[in-house]
């Protein structure tokens, strides 16, 4: 009984904290409001925006998804799983109503029904994921033995493992970390190979390389000994598929096929390769520090020094780009970080203790 009160109030805990992120997300900058008597309900019988892009869509869905799980966890008792579930999508379609008419009373935002509409889709999606919750404990439980068996033990693998996951999210901004914002995006399909030498865009193949040969060696530095090659392989794989991921939700369909560009598979390849390497892997902390030094400078150059790219973190687009700034910032620090660790329990007085 303490243990499900505890569980409760984690919960509880959770959806408060998460239901401000929305608020502050969806009335932001949170002033030049309107009075009250300018409210009006019309929004949610206008007809839908004419321009719909992929990203605010994507966007609205995603961020809801993990509101309606905790929602109808929270609704959740034994032998009405369907309850909790419309409870949970319910609970989450009203606060989306909640602020989408605060959108209204403030000039910078547009209340939109269509916003809410995908909102509520999120929640439900969340909240119908909520009904396989033992599932994904039993899935969580054996993903943490796989952890324990393939990297090191320790706080600093577990930072270099989240910064692993945060990569995941910085694929929603469509473009490799050195060329973040300033290079072209590419999307020539493998089907149509270029005419030329001169039609290859050598700047996106660099920018795919050293983002995949960085990710690699950033990850070789958490591993146990033994896993270095089929790691490298499994992170390979995973990679493409996020990118494939990323493209397939936020891309037309008839572009998505860009991602198996020509440049982009030889990136791959060449990056693989690149790690494989005995005289990469022998040395993967160093020549991980000289990649994760190199992302930033490159982008430096390619932007002509402007550090900070113009976007809005309040879309997954945006919120991929900032993240991705400064990924190579924080991977450089946890680096740091575990060589520091790693230095301090060999000293001497360490091992005294």
């Amino acid at each position: 009984m303490a243990d499900l009160s505890a569980k409760k109030t984690r919960l509880k805990a959770f959806i408060v904290f998460y239901a401000l992120f929305l608020a502050v997300g969806s009335l932001y900058p949170l002033s030049g409001w309107s009075p009250l008597a300018n409210w009006s309900a019309g929004f949610l019988t206008e007809a839908w925006p004419r321009f719909i892009t992929r990203t605010d869509l994507a966007t609205n869905l995603l961020v809801y998804v993990p509101l309606g799980y905790a929602l109808a966890r929270w609704y959740a008792q034994p032998g009405h799983g369907a309850r909790g579930v419309m409870a949970g999508a319910l609970s989450g379609l009203a606060l989306s109503l909640l602020l989408e008419s605060g959108q209204e009373l403030l000039p910078g935002r547009i209340a939109s029904n269509l916003d809410m509409l995908v909102n509520g889709l999120g929640a439900l999606t969340g909240a119908l994921l909520a009904l396989h919750h033992g599932r994904w404990l039993r899935a969580g439980r054996a993903l943490l033995q796989w952890r324990n068996r393939w990297f090191n033990a320790g706080l600093a693998a577990n930072i270099g493992l989240a910064l692993l996951l945060l990569w995941f999210l910085t694929q929603f901004a469509l473009l490799p970390l050195p060329g973040l914002g300033w290079l072209d995006l590419h999307l020539r399909p493998i089907d149509m190979p270029p005419g030329g030498l001169d039609q290859i865009n050598l700047r996106w193949f660099g920018a795919v390389f050293l983002e995949m040969a960085t990710l690699g060696v950033f990850a070789a530095n958490l591993l146990r000994p033994g896993r270095y090659v089929s790691a490298m392989l499994l992170l390979m794989v995973l990679a493409f598929i996020m990118k494939l991921f990323a493209a397939t939700i936020l891309l037309k369909l008839k572009v998505v096929g860009g991602v198996l560009s020509l440049e982009t598979l030889a990136a791959f390849l060449l990056a693989f390769w690149f790690l494989l390497n005995p005289a990469v892997s022998r040395r993967r902390w160093r020549v991980a520090l000289l990649l994760l030094l190199a992302i930033p400078l490159i982008r430096l150059g390619l932007a002509g020094f402007h550090w900070w790219p113009a976007v809005s973190v309040l879309n997954i687009v945006g919120l991929a780009k900032a993240v991705a700034v400064l990924w190579p910032l924080l991977a450089l620090g946890a680096l740091l970080l575990a060589d520091l660790r790693r230095r301090s329990l060999n000293s001497p007085v360490s091992r005294l203790l």
